[in-house]
């Protein structure tokens, strides 16, 4: 199927859904970690263009997840870029009105920020 720069032309032309969609597809396959990271960014901005904010939340929450699963990190610099991830997706999340979600990813923020702030 398709790939990452097909994905950004598609993107760049505007059509946002399918570079999402080919995104999507490459993060399924994918199995680094930072690239799957950096996917997952990617795909949530799409969804962030195309005003799905729950959609564009979720992926940035990915992000964070795979950030804090990373076991070659210290625990304070994955607590502090998972941080980064979390907020992007509590800021779809307001966006989306959203309040379910909006309280989950608060509870996890402050979760990272305690483990943060203890390591």
């Amino acid at each position: 199927m398709g790939n990452t720069s097909d994905a950004f032309s598609l993107a760049r032309s505007g059509n946002t859904f399918t570079a999402a969609t080919l995104l999507k597809e490459e993060f399924e396959i994918m199995r680094s970690s930072p690239q799957r990271v950096d996917l997952c960014e990617w795909i949530a901005h799409c969804f962030y263009q195309l005003e799905q904010f729950d959609e564009a939340g979720t992926w940035y929450e990915t992000a964070g997840q795979l950030l804090l699963g990373e076991p070659s990190t210290p625990l304070q610099l994955k607590a502090l870029n998972a941080v980064v991830e979390y907020e992007k997706a509590l800021e779809c999340y307001r966006n989306a009105s959203d309040e379910d979600a909006v309280t989950e990813c608060s509870s996890m923020l402050n979760e990272i920020r305690k483990a943060c702030a203890s390591a």
